[in-house]
């Protein structure tokens, strides 16, 4: 059996495969895409030709081949009204997979996004089914490479941001999520500005049951766990997602930030439990990287300042590093003060590791005080978050934003209220989070300082990540695309002071 894609003066030959099984949940052979399962042909070589030049419908002229395979003939046709080109595939009516074809054309018709070719129509005579899609004018990745010697940043973010959205279009898709489950640069096709995804022969519905990935296989970008015969999810396009953006980086004529190689290898992680949740994820964490390289000046040093001793100062700090680095954002901790507590923290956690004086565990990366005259290096494409623990009005503080960490307890208001004034006075602007804040101290602290204040979630480990954290820091640091869950609104509190 032999597998070819087709678009705009091209036809290439995959590798041959076995089609075992069929089912009507999933997508097999659609938007410009022919799947041959045997040795007869539905047009023999002297007539596949012999359509061209006739008018189908009194509105489509054939004008040439476009690809050929067991169970159909595709045709780029001229749409004799619109004036524009479209493809044409004539289906036999007897072929066992007439009527799966012709329900997967029915679902594509209600599949719009920019980045998908459009099913048009489904037209059919005595013998042929035939299905009106989208024409896509353009070439494989794999060839818009070979003749370019490279690509700049821009269009590395570009092409990695519109392959996310077709995929979050995919997995958000109702009644039922769309998997892909076989990218590669093949099946994406650069026309102009907008790339389209084709060849859904192996996509299937999230709600599909079974695995029909084993009949296709594409080792160099799909998962590893379903060549193990795991059941698809939405991480299997994750990793494939990933592997692309890695194909891309070879060809970026400027180095990539380790933001930007952390999400790569975080989305193209070998176990799944590492990858990114979402596509949505991946999506804002690519988004802020473009942001940090359109703006070198962006906010990327983070100070963390409490207002009493055991206010949870490093136990915060620590937590938004491991969220950060888990959400694909790379950051370092940098313990800025002389309590030594990430070192005695390795007695709790064994599995920490140090390497050149960096210390990691699980999503987090940090610097241990070495003391003075010892200077830890910096990253510039890295979120810096330095914890300054109890704040000292001598101490300088150099950071872009400043998170000002305070107590519950009311018997530490008055530690709250105090080194807040000077901070505010010194640095003119808070950023205010209330450990596992209650709703009385929190509307006690903002109606003090004037200003929202951040209830910092519950969290026995501060390595753990999970939604509530990821969602803190997501609001609190004003993250792309992040809703906002945990603010504390005071709107009726700032009208009656006015």
């Amino acid at each position: 059996m032999k597998t070819y894609t087709y678009y705009k003066h091209s036809l290439f030959l995959c590798k041959d495969k076995e089609l075992l099984k069929i089912s009507k949940k999933c997508l097999h052979s659609i938007i410009l895409y022919v799947i041959c399962v045997n040795t007869r042909c539905v047009v023999d070589s002297k007539g596949v030709n012999n359509i061209i030049n006739t008018v189908l419908f009194g509105k489509y002229q054939i004008l040439s081949v476009l690809g050929s395979g067991s169970f159909s003939t595709v045709y780029l046709s001229r749409h004799l009204i619109l004036e524009c080109n479209r493809a044409v595939k004539l289906i036999p009516k007897t072929t066992g997979l007439a009527d799966t074809l012709l329900s997967e054309a029915q679902l594509l018709k209600s599949l719009h996004h920019p980045g998908i070719p459009n099913v048009y129509d489904v037209e059919e005579d005595t013998d042929y089914y035939y299905l009106i899609e989208e024409f896509a004018e353009g070439e494989s990745l794999e060839d818009f490479l070979s003749h370019h010697s490279n690509i700049s940043q821009e269009n590395f973010f570009h092409i990695c941001l519109q392959l996310c959205d077709i995929f979050l279009y995919l997995h958000t898709f109702a009644p039922f999520p769309i998997l892909y489950l076989d990218l590669k640069p093949e099946h994406i096709i650069v026309c102009g500005t907008q790339i389209k995804l084709i060849d859904f022969n192996v996509a299937t519905f999230l709600s599909s049951s079974g695995n029909i990935f084993n009949l296709f296989g594409n080792k160099d970008y799909s998962a590893p766990e379903l060549f193990a015969g795991a059941k698809p999810n939405p991480s299997c396009d994750i990793y494939s997602i990933g592997k692309i953006m890695q194909f891309l980086s070879g060809y970026v004529d400027t180095p990539l930030s380790p933001g930007i190689h952390h999400i790569m290898q975080k989305a193209a992680h070998a176990d799944s439990a590492c990858r990114f949740e979402t596509v949505d994820t991946l999506l804002s964490a690519i988004k802020y990287q473009q942001k940090i390289f359109q703006q070198p000046h962006l906010c990327k040093n983070i100070a963390i300042i409490g207002s009493h001793s055991g206010c949870g100062v490093t136990h915060i700090a620590i937590s938004i590093v491991s969220a950060l680095n888990h959400m694909g954002y790379s950051a370092i901790y940098y313990e800025k003060n002389s309590t030594n507590t990430l070192r005695n923290m390795t007695d709790l956690y064994p599995h920490m590791s140090e390497s050149n004086g960096l210390i990691r565990y699980r999503f987090f990366k940090g610097y241990p005080h070495y003391g003075p005259g010892i200077c830890m290096p910096r990253h510039s494409d890295t979120i810096s978050v330095y914890d300054y623990g109890v704040f000292e009005p001598t101490a300088p503080i150099e950071a872009d934003i400043i998170l000002f960490v305070c107590s519950n307890s009311i018997w530490h208001w008055h530690h709250a209220f105090e080194k807040g004034e000077s901070l505010f006075t010194t640095y003119g602007n808070l950023t205010i989070i209330c450990n596992m804040g209650q709703r009385n101290t929190m509307h006690t602290l903002a109606e003090h300082f004037r200003t929202p204040v951040n209830s910092y979630p519950y969290s026995a480990d501060p390595f753990s990540v999970d939604k509530s954290m990821i969602y803190f820091v997501s609001q609190l640091l004003h993250l792309p695309e992040r809703r906002n869950h945990l603010f504390f609104h005071l709107k009726d509190v700032f009208s009656r002071k006015k």
